[in-house]
């Protein structure tokens, strides 16, 4: 990718300690200026815009089966853990007890349980048509199965509310509470009451971040300075920040003025905040007759002036819980319904491609004991195409695959595969779509000068000819790899630039098979070579990590090299040469991600020198490697494998900025980010 960065969970935001903003009765949410700072990270970005145009598609998937927030299941159980990184261990009683104060605060204004939901009846009148949503989703602070090594005082049993740890490292990211809903209650600064990432995620560990004076409700815990402050001592703070971590926006937009807006139907257009408690309808909307919605969470109004969601607010509150879903940790809560159930979800439930084949994850989670043997077939597989599942039994929480081929004999159009899932007391199924587009744009070169690509490394493919240019365009794809999400792989391109002449050499890989090579999101820059005849590109080697969203199965690696300027992925009739390949995604590392015991890095952020400790059981080596954000790798070692190692890294003179580091031992691999100060 293009000056490509590598995500980082920033330390409490700079926006956050330098804000002249002084405090005052007025509510101020840190959640816009926050999200403005990480979407000035180019790799952030694309993460954040893809994952938001995967949610509108769900969200409308959504709305489209009649699952609204007027039709409802049991509601899924979202396991929270709260974290008091500047309190006192001594309060822990005070503190669990205005922990599960405020989930209990949370768990009635998301489902419209809460005290003051009957002031809607006399607001209602100046809002035709709007409604208060109900939300399919049930907070419960983790009790069971606590991660380990982290705060000797969690005790199993006891909720998941640590106290004195340095969650994230001031960071709003810990992946080692991954799976969890994080709230982090911790001085921000700023007069900012709290703030969130937009569309959060689960799996990664992002929190919620709350300041100490507007958490929870009733008198706090004063000895931990955590003591909820009029105005703004309901608990609603919480309420409007989770809010964004589920993917709402402030009522009036990002920016705000009529030209913005939230994304929602039934939430009048309006211009700005409201603060303060005003009467209702009183305060103007962006069109006649439309007032501002006041009272509504997402407003900057008092707490005890804001009490209600809209339906259309909840139906993105569910899309979202749909799409983290089976990011949560399962067998950590106690709490919620006590039948005997199973999940059925994926992540990815619809597919765009343009090539003969479609893989689709899906993920079984037992619930409350659930001990009965599940089968499994498929129904509605279009004609003249074949599908099947990895398993057509399944009993214990894994995940299933389904593969469908014969898609090149379909029609341009979208096709819906049901997943039926029977037990002896329960019937399920889940809808899954194919959606058949076009097929990636053509390419190629000329033959008029000897500029050309003269070899191909990536992975255990292998394509080595320095004969020199035989066509314009070549079609490899009979020749593949095979890669796994999150795994990191070299990338090594040999040409011939016939002469003292610059080349633009570049690289695009098909991750989400839409067939559209994006030169955003999907480009890999080998560099601007010159006076090479079968050599390197100056980028060469190429560290690429496949991201972990990338749609499985077979997707497209097109490599293009240009005289005088970069290609383009769709560019004809130029001195140069394109080369197409077919990259095959995997699900399964060949080497188990994330199961280190005890690993630890400290410190991080470091200076470049840093020491690395973890637990093996392999005999192998332990290998680490170190690659900055274009991809180059910077370092590498293997160390004398030991049952409790521990070694010290050292970089020497890297300039300052986020790296990636991968540590193997043969049986194990995980890679993660680092920070060089």
């Amino acid at each position: 990718m293009k000056n490509s960065k590598l995500f980082t969970a920033l330390a409490i935001p700079t926006f956050l300690l330098v804000s002249a903003i002084s405090f005052s009765q007025d509510r101020t949410c840190g959640t816009t200026d926050y999200m403005d700072q990480q979407l000035q990270d180019p790799e952030y970005a694309r993460q954040y815009f893809e994952k938001q145009a995967r949610f509108e598609q769900l969200l409308q998937e959504f709305k489209a089966s009649g699952s609204t927030s007027s039709s409802r299941m049991n509601p899924i159980i979202v396991p929270v853990a709260v974290h008091f990184p500047e309190a006192n261990e001594s309060d822990r009683s005070c503190l669990e007890a205005l922990a599960q104060n405020q989930i209990d605060i949370l768990n009635d204004d998301y489902k419209a349980t809460n005290s003051d939901i009957n002031l809607w009846n006399s607001a209602s009148s100046n809002y035709p048509g709007v409604n208060p949503g109900v939300a399919n989703i049930e907070f419960c602070i983790a009790t069971q199965n606590h991660p380990t090594g982290l705060d000797p005082e969690l005790q199993e049993g006891n909720p998941a509310i640590t106290i004195g740890y340095d969650f994230g490292g001031g960071n709003n990211q810990d992946f080692n509470w991954g799976g969890y809903f994080n709230i982090v209650v911790r001085s921000i600064g700023g007069g900012v009451l709290g703030f969130s990432p937009l569309y959060g995620s689960i799996s990664s560990g992002q929190a919620v971040t709350i300041a100490p004076s507007y958490f929870g409700s009733g008198s706090g815990c004063s000895s931990s300075g955590v003591n909820p402050s009029a105005p703004f001592n309901k608990g609603r703070t919480t309420t409007h920040e989770v809010g964004h971590f589920f993917n709402l926006s402030h009522t009036w937009g990002n920016s705000g003025g009529c030209g913005d807006d939230d994304g929602v139907s039934d939430t009048p257009n309006i211009s700005g905040p409201t603060y303060g408690c005003p009467s209702n309808g009183s305060v103007g909307g962006c069109s006649s007759g439309l007032p501002s919605l006041t009272m509504n969470y997402m407003d900057y109004v008092n707490d005890a002036c804001m009490y209600m969601f809209t339906e259309g607010q909840i139906d993105r509150v569910d899309s979202y819980i749909l799409t983290q879903q089976s990011a949560f940790n399962s067998n950590v809560v106690s709490c919620g319904s006590t039948d005997p159930d199973f999940v059925l979800n994926s992540s990815t439930p619809t597919v765009e491609t343009c090539t003969d084949e479609a893989v689709f994850e899906i993920s079984f989670s037992t619930l409350n004991g659930f001990n009965e043997t599940v089968s499994l077939s498929l129904s509605n597989i279009p004609n003249n195409s074949s599908a099947s599942l990895s398993q057509t039994n399944i009993s214990n929480d894994g995940n299933i695959t389904m593969t469908v081929t014969g898609l090149s004999q379909l029609f341009t159009a979208q096709y819906i595969i049901t997943v039926n899932a029977s037990s002896a007391s329960i019937n399920k199924s889940l809808d899954l779509t194919i959606s058949i587009v076009s097929g990636p744009c053509e390419s190629s070169g000329d033959m008029e000068y000897a500029t050309a690509i003269d070899g191909v490394l990536f992975n255990t493919l292998e394509n080595l000819d320095a004969s020199g240019k035989v066509a314009p365009y070549s079609d490899f794809t009979n020749l593949s790899t095979d890669l796994n999400r999150e795994s990191t792989y070299d990338l090594s391109v040999f040409i011939n630039t016939d002469g003292n002449y610059p080349n633009g050499t570049l690289a695009w890989i098909d991750w989400n098979q839409d067939c559209v090579l994006d030169e955003q999101t999907e480009e890999y820059v080998l560099g601007v070579t010159t006076n090479t005849a079968n050599g390197l590109t100056t980028n060469s080697p190429l560290a690429i990590t496949v991201p972990s969203d990338a749609i499985l199965g077979s997707t497209t690696m097109r490599i293009s090299n240009k005289y005088g300027d970069w290609p383009t992925p769709c560019e004809t009739e130029f001195d140069g040469e394109v080369e197409d390949y077919t990259i095959n995604v995997m699900t399964t590392l060949s080497v188990t991600d994330n199961t280190f015991g005890q690993l630890k890095i400290h410190p991080n952020p470091n200076n470049g020198s840093f020491a690395l400790e973890l637990q093996s059981t392999s005999k192998e080596a332990i290998s680490v490697d170190i690659f900055d954000i274009s991809g180059r790798k910077v370092y590498q070692r293997k160390f004398e494998n030991t049952i409790n190692f521990k070694g010290q890294i050292n970089l020497g003179n890297v300039t300052s900025g986020l790296y990636l580091r991968t540590i193997s031992d043969g049986e194990r691999q995980t890679t993660k980010r680092i920070v060089i100060q």
